[in-house]
């Protein structure tokens, strides 16, 4: 059951308006909205515990009391009925006069099915964040990944000794990949009906390639992933029904690219490294386009705003991969000047009213 607006007829309440709270008190005392910025943390420990127990799955089925969720999950009810009354003053959910919850519009994306953000919500919210930005000093200091400083070894080599955190981060990276096609728009601002063969440089579980090729029926394409990786691929390009159209290539992108493409994709690939780790993958995609003139690659990023006091989430999300990786996003100049120092050059980048994400069309030189 989801969440309508008040001015249709349902016994449901009206939220206790959050979202108008904070838009009407714009003008709150500097101390106040500094108090206000403070309550992250807390809004990110509520939502990590709703997103684990599944709440919204079982909101979604039927309005549940307090009581009810906690037998259903296993915990105490004196206790979630306070994370679910704290969750209801943001809006997560709805709390009706007789103390059963229902679902709001932001509760949708909670649960595991339909447009999903559940995975995001656990990665986002769990160890792996909270630990990797306590130390962020660390890459402040030194320009190294958090992450490193926090675990003892690298992003890839945590997932490798806890294989489960690795199997949420590849359901992760395949709901935000879901998330840049939607809500980016990728495909409607680029044209792909040019290209016969499409490699997915660092494609995930082939969501994006699939994509594209179920739009483009004459196309076939290469999945260049770690075999980890791949492993998975299979059943999601079979929803695409492109499996028989896609070969699945296992490799390194820094030591090379596939050959014998005149399309390729780099999704959100670079901005996990340094300029000079971008740089090197994208020198193996030009060598493997070698002297083809009509190649072309295109790099799916978000471009940061230059404009200085501009709100723009990408420029959170930087320091996310400053966390991670010792990466970060980049703004159309950074962009344009890593492309040319691999031989590059930035020919097409597509209007974006709303969204930070594109895709840099860019030829060989």
């Amino acid at each position: 059951m989801q969440y309508e607006e008040p001015d249709q007829p349902t016994d449901r309440p009206v939220p206790s308006g959050f979202w108008a709270w904070v838009s009407r008190n714009a003008e709150l005392p500097a101390f106040d909205r500094l108090l206000f910025l403070l309550y992250g943390v807390r809004i990110i420990a509520i939502l990590n515990v709703v997103a684990e127990l599944g709440v919204a799955d079982l909101i979604r089925e039927r309005p549940r009391t307090a009581e009810e969720l906690a037998e259903a999950t296993g915990t105490r009810p004196d206790v979630l009925s306070r994370i679910l009354r704290a969750a209801s003053s943001i809006e997560l959910f709805a709390e009706l006069p007789d103390g059963r919850y229902v679902m709001t519009p932001e509760a949708e994306s909670l649960a595991s099915d339909g447009f999903s953000l559940r995975d995001l919500t656990l990665f986002n919210t769990g160890e792996i964040f909270t630990t990797g930005y306590a130390a962020l000093m660390h890459s402040v200091r030194t320009g190294e990944p958090a992450f490193d400083k926090a675990f003892g070894l690298p992003l890839y080599a945590y997932f490798d000794e806890h294989p489960e955190a690795g199997e949420l981060f590849d359901r992760c990276m395949l709901q935000r990949s879901r998330l840049v096609v939607n809500a980016g728009d990728l495909l409607s601002t680029t044209d792909f009906s040019r290209f016969s063969r499409i490699a997915d440089i660092g494609g995930g579980r082939g969501h994006f390639l699939g994509e594209v090729l179920s739009k483009q029926p004459h196309a076939t394409g290469v999945l260049f992933e770690r075999q980890a990786v791949l492993d998975h691929a299979g059943p999601l390009l079979e929803q695409f029904g492109v499996q028989d159209r896609v070969d699945l290539v296992a490799g390194d992108y820094f030591a090379q690219a596939p050959a014998g493409c005149d399309a390729y994709v780099l999704n959100t690939v670079l901005n996990t490294m340094d300029d000079a780790r971008a740089e090197t993958v994208l020198r193996r995609v030009r060598a493997a386009m070698g002297d083809r003139a009509d190649s072309r690659l295109f790099v799916c990023e978000k471009v940061v705003s230059h404009l200085p006091n501009k709100w723009d989430y990408s420029k959170l999300i930087d320091l996310d991969l400053l966390m991670l990786y010792g990466g970060g996003e980049r703004t159309l100049a950074q962009w344009r000047e890593l492309a040319a120092r691999a031989d590059f050059e930035v020919v097409t980048v597509p209007a974006r009213d709303s969204s930070p994400w594109t895709a840099l069309e860019c030829r060989p030189v």
